[in-house]
Formats: structure tokens, C-alpha cells, sequence
């Protein structure tokens, strides 16, 4: 008994070292947690100072943060009207591919298109990855035609600011081309704002038709509401690539629809006359006058028709008949940046055609220097009343 009475202190001693101990580690592990909650609790602090987005976290998670989507910015100026993709679009200005269509950029937008695959070229997937960040569903194809075909996108008879305009490349039938949203256009060209533009996303001016490369049309999602069509004339000088979100100033542009800017270049004119004219009565081959392949209701404006080869030789003219051919239901190529259907051979009724996308009467015809038929450049005097 007494030897069970003499190990007592010892066991005492035993239990408050361990006691101690114990609560030696406890606290320990209680500071490294909280200095570990402190330290993510300081960063967020000065994310939020640099005005960087602060995503919920959760030490040591093993948890992969979510493709991050940066909020919507509605621009002022220029372009308040822009569709939200456009808008989204225009922060994304100056993001640049690594080396063979890859890299985390690529990555980023493949993520929020929800197509493609690094190495692909990636224009449509951008523009999928715009309309996507933007709550509006795209294509989910990386391909550039697949907006042509998709149920979920309409063709527009002319172009609207941010809508869809969709190249081909190579030849009109190679299913390879370009897709971006429009910005504007001149007479030859048209400005898109896409992805794979010079490896990056920039406004880049893209010919209207050349040997390898051609506009086909524009495209909007059907979920949205259609817009007013019409060109967006770019000023004289504008950059034919801007590779930096434009201000206010360089943003602006002429209103949808000053079609009466635009030089329709190198269109095959030919010689026309007769003894009545869609709008009433003869056509007189002694005042200057052309015919267009649509029917212009009420006033119709004045069209100014230069030789394509010799500026010096130019004439305005009255717009006296419908043609030549497409009179039903027209082709107002002007709007729609495309060549006129009559060039191709064939109307869009089949038809065989002149070839022709202007006439001219007699006097027009020698004001600008064309015998018979030529290459005429034109533009309207006035804004053109489509409807």
C-alpha cells in the first residue's frame, strides 16, 4: 500500500506534462489556421482594393475555381446600342494567342464557348465564347459556318452593329471562312471585331470580296430581338486594325443605315432604254439614268456613277427603272455588301442574266465613259429610302 501511495506524484507529474503538451500542440494547430484564415482574408483585402474580382475560397481546397466570367460592361458613347456580346467583346481587345492557335487565352474562351480544342483556329470559337459570357446560347461548334446552319440563328437581309458577319476563305463552297461581328464598312471592306485576328482579338478590316476571300451574309441569334439593318459607314482614315478598346472618339460611328457614303466599287454596268419604266412612263435616253435591282418607294434618291478606270469621267443620274433583273424581291446589294446576284449569271428566280449590276441610260452611260458595258464605281447622292 505504501508503495501505491509513493508512485502517486509521479503519476500526477506524468499527466499535467502530457496535459501540457497536449494543449501545447492544440494551440498550435490553432494558430497556423488562423494565421492560414488571416492570409486569405489579407488577399482578398487587396484584390478588392485593386479592383480585382474576389471568388469564394477555401483553404487547402481541392476544389478547381470555375472558368472566370468577367461582368458585363455596358459601354457609353458610340456604342450604348451595342448588342452585350459586343459590348463584352470590346474588354476583350488585345488578348493574344501563344504560338499555333494555343494557350491559356484560347483555353479561356474554348471553356466559355463550350467547343473546340486547342490548336483549332479559334474565331468562331470566340464568337461562341462572346455570345455565351453574354447569356446568350451559341452554336458550340468551332466552326465559322456553323452560325449559317444553326436553328437557333436568322440571316439578315443587311448588317447590323454587332450581328454576325460570316466570310468564306479559299473558295465560296470550301466550308473554311472567318466569322466576326460587325463593326462598319466602306465600299470595299468590312470591320469586324473577332478572335483570330492577327492571333489576337482586335477590329481588323476585312476585304468585302477578293479572290480568296469573300463576305457571305449576316447572322443573329434568334433569341434576341432583330435589329434595325443597315450599313455603319466608317469615316474616311479610319485604322484597319485597332488593336486596343477604342475610345469614345474613335468608336464613333456614321448612324445604321448612311448608305448614301458607301461606293459600291467595280460593278459590271451595262446600257439600257425603253418605252416604259417600272416607276411610269419612258425612259429617256437623253437625261442621265440608271436602274437599280430594287423598287425604291416614294422619292427616290440620286445615284452618282464614276468610271471604275477614269475618275475624271462621272454623272449623277435619276434612278428611272428596276433592274437589271432581281425586281422581285430585289437585291439591294448595297445593304447587304455582297456583289449583285445578276454578275453571278443567273437571278433569283434562275434567270439567265447580262451579267450586269447597274444600268445606264444613253447620256449616263457616255458621261461615265462606258460603251456598251464596263466597270463603273457608285454611290447614292442621298440616303437611299429601303424599306
Amino acid at each position: 500500500m505504501a508503495d501505491i501511495l509513493s508512485a502517486i506524484p509521479w503519476v500526477v507529474l506524468f499527466v499535467v506534462y502530457v496535459g501540457e503538451k497536449l494543449q501545447q500542440w492544440l494551440q498550435a494547430q490553432a494558430d497556423n489556421r488562423q494565421q492560414e484564415v488571416l492570409t486569405v482574408a489579407l488577399n482578398d483585402a487587396l484584390k478588392r482594393a485593386q479592383g480585382a474580382p474576389v471568388q469564394a475560397q477555401v483553404p487547402s481546397s481541392p476544389i478547381q475555381a470555375p472558368v472566370a466570367i468577367p461582368p458585363l460592361v455596358v459601354p457609353a458613347g458610340p456604342f450604348a446600342d451595342a448588342p452585350k456580346w459586343f459590348a463584352w467583346a470590346l474588354h476583350e481587345i488585345g488578348a493574344h494567342e501563344d504560338p499555333g492557335n494555343r494557350g491559356p487565352i484560347v483555353q479561356r474562351y474554348i471553356d466559355l464557348a463550350h467547343c473546340g480544342a486547342q490548336g483549332d483556329p479559334w474565331c468562331a470559337i470566340f464568337a461562341n465564347a462572346a455570345l455565351e459570357a453574354s447569356g446568350v446560347a451559341g452554336t458550340r461548334s468551332p466552326s465559322s459556318q456553323s452560325f449559317r446552319t444553326h436553328p437557333a440563328f436568322v440571316q439578315l437581309q443587311g448588317p447590323a452593329l454587332g450581328c454576325l458577319a460570316v466570310f468564306w476563305r479559299g473558295s465560296p463552297d470550301s466550308g473554311l471562312g472567318h466569322v466576326g461581328f460587325y463593326r462598319g464598312e466602306d465600299g470595299g471592306h468590312v470591320w469586324t471585331l473577332g478572335g483570330n485576328e492577327n492571333d489576337m482579338v482586335q477590329i481588323e478590316a476585312l476585304p468585302k470580296q477578293s479572290s480568296s476571300f469573300g463576305l457571305i451574309g449576316y447572322w443573329w441569334p434568334k433569341s434576341e430581338p432583330l435589329p434595325t439593318t443597315g450599313a455603319v459607314i466608317m469615316p474616311a482614315g479610319s485604322p484597319v486594325s485597332i488593336q486596343q478598346t477604342p475610345t469614345d472618339a474613335q468608336a464613333a460611328p456614321a448612324a445604321p443605315g448612311a448608305a448614301a457614303s458607301s461606293i459600291q466599287t467595280n460593278i459590271i454596268a451595262t446600257m439600257f432604254g425603253g418605252p416604259k419604266s417600272a416607276y411610269g412612263g419612258p425612259i429617256d435616253d437623253n437625261k442621265p439614268g440608271v436602274a437599280l435591282p430594287f423598287r425604291f418607294e416614294g422619292a427616290r434618291p440620286q445615284v452618282e456613277v464614276t468610271n471604275a478606270r477614269n475618275a475624271a469621267l462621272s454623272t449623277v443620274c435619276d434612278i428611272v427603272d428596276v433592274g437589271p433583273w432581281n425586281d422581285v424581291p430585289g437585291d439591294p446589294y448595297w445593304q447587304t455588301g455582297t456583289r449583285p446576284e445578276a454578275e453571278s449569271g443567273k437571278d433569283q428566280r434562275g434567270r439567265k442574266t447580262n451579267g450586269a449590276g447597274i444600268d445606264l441610260t444613253l447620256a449616263a452611260a457616255k458621261a461615265a465613259g462606258i460603251d456598251g458595258k464596263g466597270l463603273v464605281n457608285w454611290r447614292f447622292v442621298e440616303t437611299p429610302k429601303v424599306s
